[in-house]
């Protein structure tokens, strides 16, 4: 009876090393035993040394090296806004294009008090695309970026793209009613209602620097998109208060004079969209990305 108990009791024992054994440990974020990746969120990961320098990663099941990454950067006048102000249209991203990677950023507002601009602001897109790219190995994605932001966000993606991509990480480029002529003085000289201020002074601290006509063009993706830019997709509202629609009609028209890709949609909409067009813009967004990115 002794012998017999002891008999199961290796027998159980035997077995229970035997399902350890089996066990696969992966050290990649979001791993599986089956060796699948799964759909993984990292919120908050630190990129520098600035409280504001934090992004939200989101990786797609599946996802390898070839997988794309998707940039987003929010918008609010250059010195407001935050990543979470973009859940939605991350989330219909991902709905849209489950196979992409997307990253949330945060970054450092424009403030004369903290003595932070147009600069500073380039650089922390860089460090968020060489922290993506020093970590891919472990995320399991490509290096193949395309970046896109609303309002000042789009204007941000747009200048980092045409001026400042200098390792050649972005594909495609998506502009969602931000502007692109920050030299256009009659804007410069206005006072906006809706911003609450006068156009020249949320400009000048982003810029860093009051009025001068080269510098302004030196941060306007206008001015400084040439024949080898990106491709880019631009959305706006007819009727938009506070960025002039001329301004994405001038640079779609710029584009097809230097036959760089692009497509220009415009909605009966102010600034902002409703959620029929959001729908409609990441759809489209999704499609022109899917098609330039290679």
């Amino acid at each position: 009876m002794k012998s017999g108990l002891n008999l199961t009791l290796f027998v159980i024992l035997f077995q229970i090393i035997l399902a350890t054994s089996s066990c696969t440990k992966e050290s990649d974020p979001g791993s599986q035993n089956n060796g699948t990746l799964r759909d993984t969120t990292i919120l908050n990961v630190s990129y520098g040394l600035d409280p504001y320098n934090v992004y939200d990663l989101y990786l797609p099941e599946g996802r390898d090296n070839n997988t794309p990454v998707v940039l987003i950067i929010h918008g609010g006048a250059w010195k407001a806004g935050q990543k979470e102000d973009m859940n939605s249209y991350v989330k219909q991203l991902r709905n849209t294009w489950p196979e992409a990677a997307v990253v949330n950023m945060n970054y450092r507002l424009a403030s004369n008090a903290k003595n932070i601009h147009h600069n500073d602001m380039m650089l922390d897109i860089k460090s968020v695309i060489n922290h993506i790219n020093k970590n891919k190995t472990t995320y399991q994605i490509s290096s193949k970026f395309c970046v896109a932001g609303a309002s000042a966000g789009g204007h941000m993606a747009m200048i980092y793209a045409y001026k400042y991509d200098d390792t050649n990480a972005i594909q495609c480029v998506g502009n969602i009613f931000g502007p692109s002529n920050l030299a256009d003085w009659s804007w410069y000289n206005s006072n906006n209602i809706f911003l609450g201020a006068n156009v020249g002074d949320v400009l000048s601290e982003y810029v860093g620097l009051p009025w001068e006509s080269t510098l302004y063009q030196g941060v306007s993706p206008y001015w400084t998109v040439t024949a080898s830019s990106q491709p880019t997709i631009i959305f706006h509202g007819t009727l938009d208060p506070i960025v002039p629609v001329q301004q994405s009609q001038l640079l779609k028209n710029k584009l097809n004079s230097l036959n760089v890709p692009n497509e220009y949609h415009e909605y009966l909409a102010f600034h902002g969209f409703d959620a029929t067009q959001t729908a409609d813009v990441i759809a489209k967004m999704v499609t022109f990305f899917k098609k330039h990115t290679k």
